[in-house]
């Protein structure tokens, strides 16, 4: 096949290969072909268009900066001075070396700041140490410093990468990532990365203790960077008319006749949003990082936070038809904020437009009802069915229940209690001796077996392992039961792994009514854990390492709701007795540590960690 670029519009469920070959024996150019499978993946040497680096070598700067992205000014944290950041695009088949700069603070301009980036969603099969996370596989990266990561692509989709330190992502450290590869069905236009986000004025680490005694309501919602805060909101009068100027939508022209493909993802800090747009359908073709066959027609989708949807929109309009409004509207079940949270002036909206800018807003009508439930629960299963069947469609279901982790979520007093942890064929300290109780103050925590997490950013997990192991006695696709006792929702995210969404839903699990085989269940790296209700998710044991499970409410990650995977297969060793050829050699692990520790020693001394550290 031709390898200058890959597929076509009408030939998306296609892809190259490295070896030029025009067979297809092996699936390995086709969407059917199983990308998880990592040394299929390499034999068939998954290919990139012709004139593509195999390494491509992006660089980054995070650095302190003012925006005013609903129009008001606000001091944020920033990936090359922009936010969103840049786009990093890369193609299935490639290996990504992101090296990323830390200036927070270094001019003087704010206070210093370790920092880290996170590829969400990618396996990062037996490469934990690429995985971003201060306090389980890295260091921060002090401020001065740099840190190179590598990343292999073995999948493809829409994500975003972002920075896994504390509460630095909903201060800005957020861009998109899109990593290209077959699509399940044909399209015209590629849109790109449309992010959702809700907003807050205040720094949020400045507002995280008064999280801790109640949700705190974000003052706007964006769309791609994007919105229009109402400045009449404010109750004050000695406001500088500079701070708040109105702000803009983003916009996007569509063309008529034409089917768009638009790449939808939840970064936002505590909000599930409904995403519709006026008198058009949408089709999901893609579900986080795994391809599904397209969906029937939906009216909206309902998109947590760390979640992505790719949607295919046909332009079945003209220019004399007007133009209409892309809603993203939160819901109301996260952060137990009221219904209409929001002012509605300032719910997120975004323009698709017919024929060209006009400048003129939209006049189009929602076609959601103003009563229709603000319940946050994910797309129905039977919508997101997956093109690549694994397992060859069985699980028994009971086995797999009786025989798994059983965790039970709440939301209960500080306890000054240590991390959390679920260990899956290992056994290793958490903790540093150094790491202290968990800090003074009045408010609440999550906690997972009883306990809240807490990480030491001088002492990551990785290189505490004491290279003691239990035989590999657990079986090869592990289940995990999640019940929340309260009336917050949230999110569950695994590092290094897709898993299956077994059942989820409100009230409590009985495993009389249990099913006995699941078909095909939907695969994906985050799913909604509904308020006083039960999510159960299966994962292959499959990638060695120490991986987070955590609530990607960030307010949730920061009072605690974690704990670490630490997983053991065949052959695994720890990190102290050599990683092997694949892992991240040791020097470069150590190396920043003992730079991040030196810059903690050095007045002036960094703020002690408040909160969970993740």
């Amino acid at each position: 096949m031709n390898r200058s670029i890959c597929n076509t519009d009408t030939t998306r469920q296609t892809w190259c290969r490295l070896d030029n070959s025009d067979d297809d024996d092996g699936a390995a150019s086709h969407i059917c072909f199983d990308y998880e499978s990592v040394p299929v993946t390499r034999k068939h040497k998954i290919g990139v268009p012709e004139g593509q680096p195999e390494i491509l070598k992006e660089t980054i700067t995070i650095d302190y900066g003012y925006i005013r992205p609903d129009g008001y000014l606000k001091k944020a944290m920033l990936i090359n001075g922009t936010y969103p950041g840049p786009l990093i695009r890369a193609y299935w088949g490639q290996t990504i070396q992101l090296k990323v700069i830390n200036r927070l603070g270094v001019d003087g301009s704010g206070i210093r700041n370790g920092t880290s980036i996170h590829p969400h969603g990618f396996r990062l099969w037996n490469r934990a140490g690429e995985d971003g996370v201060p306090g389980v596989t890295q260091c921060p990266i002090p401020p001065g410093s740099s840190f190179t990561y590598t990343w292999e692509v073995n999948q493809y989709g829409t994500t975003w990468y972002h920075s896994h330190l504390s509460l630095q992502y909903p201060n800005g450290i957020v861009a998109p990532m899109i990593l290209e590869g077959p699509k399940s069905a044909n399209y015209d236009i590629d849109v790109g990365a449309i992010l959702l986000t809700d907003w807050y004025h205040d720094n949020p680490f400045a507002i995280y203790q008064d999280e801790l005694r109640m949700a705190q309501v974000p003052n706007s919602t964006l769309i791609n960077g994007k919105g229009k805060f109402d400045c009449s909101l404010i109750k004050t009068t000695d406001l500088d008319p500079e701070r708040c100027k109105e702000g803009s939508y983003w916009e996007h022209n569509f063309v008529t006749g034409k089917w768009h493909l638009l790449r939808f993802v939840n970064t936002a800090t505590a909000s599930t949003f409904r995403v519709s747009i006026d008198q058009h359908d949408m089709i999901i073709i893609t579900v986080d990082f795994t391809s599904v066959r397209p969906s029937i027609p939906l009216k909206y989708i309902e998109i947590a936070v760390g979640q992505r949807y790719e949607v295919l929109v046909y332009g079945n309009y003209s220019a004399a038809d007007g133009d209409f409004w892309l809603r993203s509207e939160p819901m109301n079940c996260n952060q137990g904020h009221v219904k209409n949270h929001i002012n509605p002036s300032n719910v997120a909206k975004g323009i698709i437009r017919y024929g060209g800018g006009r400048g003129k807003d939209p006049t189009s009508i929602s076609h959601i009802p103003k009563d229709f439930p603000h319940d946050c629960k994910d797309v129905e299963t039977e919508n997101i069915v997956p093109v690549f069947s694994r397992g060859s469609g069985a699980f028994d279901f009971k086995n797999l229940y009786n025989t798994s982790e059983k965790l039970q979520v709440s939301l209960v007093p500080n306890n000054n209690t240590n991390a959390a942890k679920l260990e899956l064929g290992t056994q290793m300290p958490l903790r540093g001796p150094e790491s202290g109780p968990l800090p003074e103050f009045k408010g609440n925590l999550w906690q997972i077996l009883g306990v809240p997490m807490e990480v030491n950013w001088s002492s990551p997990a990785m290189l505490l392992y004491s290279g003691k192991a239990k035989p590999s006695d657990f079986p090869a696709k592990y289940a995990v039961l999640e019940e929340t006792l309260g009336p917050r929702g949230s999110m569950r995210n695994i590092h290094g792994h897709d898993f299956v969404v077994l059942a989820q839903g409100p009230g409590n699990f009985d495993e009389k009514n249990m099913e006995k085989f699941v078909y095909n269940p939907v695969r994906r790296d985050v799913a909604t854990m509904p308020a006083n209700g039960y999510l159960i998710i299966s994962f292959p044991v499959d990638n060695p390492g120490i991986w987070l499970l955590h609530c990607h409410l960030a307010w949730h990650a920061s009072q605690g709701l974690a704990l670490m995977i630490l997983e053991k297969t065949v052959g695994y060793k720890p990190p102290v007795l050599n990683w092997g050829q694949e892992m991240r050699p040791m020097a470069s692990l150590t190396g920043n540590c003992e730079r991040w520790i030196n810059y903690t020693l050095t007045p002036p001394y960094p703020d002690k960690m408040d909160d969970s550290g993740v």
